[in-house]
This record gives structure tokens, sequence and C-alpha cells, in this order.
């Protein structure tokens, strides 16, 4: 089969192919969605719905991942609106099959992957952490306090537990096979989600409702703790499964 790194035509199966992540992307997005609130509006949206747009372009290319994610948006928008149409939401959705195909067809394996992860879970913490000092809701006048209250030692060994999880996890893993780099599935994920769902997103919904970027973000950076590193698995399985039939570098 061919590779993403090989020149992309778009022959009829690849639009089949696409045409399959967009159907997986809608299951996903219209069966399995939880809804959580912040300021009131339904601003956080937990789904698989990425994980077929990012494998699109892993396997496609960068090209088809940006018409599979464009599409994706537009179609579930009117099968099951969650509410009004924002073109923003729809260029996101196209980035995150675009971004994972500019990764793979232009970042070679042997870069030092993990030392990327490593800077990216870093530089990531400490925006966590900032945010709720710059809101004023984290303070350190008398020990470590959240919103005048002392923070519990289990919420800061947790969060720190989430971190080295973060980062052994894809290790661990890569060092499993020799045939699948976990280390460069993560630094993927990780800018995927850094661009579409943290950036731009939060972004997106502040202008769309009219809220404090600073209000959405710190649920949305906690949020992708916990999606990156499962978005991660979920890929780098069905990849593992999918060994053979496409060439992943």
């Amino acid at each position: 089969m061919r590779s993403n790194t090989d020149t992309q035509k778009f022959t009829s199966l690849t639009i089949v192919r696409a045409g399959l992540f967009i159907s997986m992307s809608l299951v996903l997005k219209v069966m399995f969605e939880i809804y959580i609130p912040l300021a009131g509006i339904p601003a956080l949206r937990i789904n698989f719905a990425s994980i077929p747009l990012m494998l699109s372009g892993i396997i496609l290319g960068p090209t088809a991942g940006l018409i599979a994610g464009a599409a994706a948006d537009i179609i579930n928008f009117m099968v099951k609106p969650g509410g009004p149409f924002f073109p923003g939401f729809t260029l996101v959705s196209a980035l995150s099959g675009f971004i994972p195909g500019i990764i793979y067809k232009y970042i070679k394996r042997d870069i030092n992957f993990n030392l990327l992860n490593t800077i990216f879970i870093s530089l990531l913490s400490v925006g966590f952490v900032s945010v709720f000092i710059y809101n004023g809701l984290l303070t350190f006048d008398n020990g470590i306090m959240y919103d005048g209250k002392p923070l519990s030692l289990l919420y800061i060994v947790g969060f720190l537990v989430l971190v080295g999880a973060y980062l052994l996890i894809p290790i661990k893993l890569t060092s499993s096979t020799n045939d699948l780099n976990m280390n460069k599935i993560v630094f993927t994920t990780s800018v995927t989600q850094l661009i579409t769902s943290i950036i731009l997103n939060t972004y997106f919904l502040s202008v769309l409702y009219g809220k404090g970027f600073m209000i959405f973000l710190p649920a949305r950076i906690l949020t992708n703790f916990f999606m990156i590193p499962l978005y991660s698995i979920i890929i780098a399985s069905i990849l593992n499964a999918l060994k053979g039939r496409f060439i992943i570098k």
C-alpha cells in the first residue's frame, strides 16, 4: 500500500477511505458525546470524533485529512446541530485531519519525540497552573491556597502522577514494539489538540458566546491532560491493527 509520505492522488479508493473516516467520526460524535457546561453554556464537549479525522490525515495525507475534517463538521451540523453554525469550528475540524497528515508526511521518525513531548507537557502544566494564578484562584500566601482554601495534597499528588503517566506511557509502549513510534503519535496528538482544542476552540467559543477566553481555558486544558494520552493509545492500537495494510512512518 502507498504511504502518506508518497505523492497523494485523489483516486476513487482514497475518496472511499475518506468517506469511511467521516462516517466513523459522525457516529462517534452523535452517539458518544458528553456535554459539560461552562459559564452556563455547553462549552466543553467530550467525544472521540477527532480520532478518525486524525487517522485520515496520518493514513491518507494532509489534503484528504483536511477535506475529511471539514466535511465531517458540516455533515454533523446538518444531522445533529449542537448550536449555531460557526465556520471557525469547521476550520478546527479540518485542521484535526490536516495537522497529523503534515506531521507524518514531513517530520521523520528519527527526531527525539520523547524530548518534544517532555517539553510540551511541561509547558502545558505551567500554562494550566498559570491560568489559575492569573484568575486569582491559586495563591501562595499561606501555603498553596485554592479560592481562599488550602489545596488538598491529594490534588497535587494526583496532578503530578497524571503528568508522569503522560510522559512514561509513550516510552513504555514504544519500547514494546519496533514498528510503531508511540512517541510520535503522542506528539502528533498533542500538537493537534493544542492548536485545535486548547487554542482555537477556546477562542472561537469566547467569540461566539461573548465570554472571556480565560473562563473556558482551565477546563479545556485539564480535559486534554486525559484526552491526549487516551487518543494516542486508541490511535496507536488502530494503526497497529492496520499494520501491513498501510506504511506508517
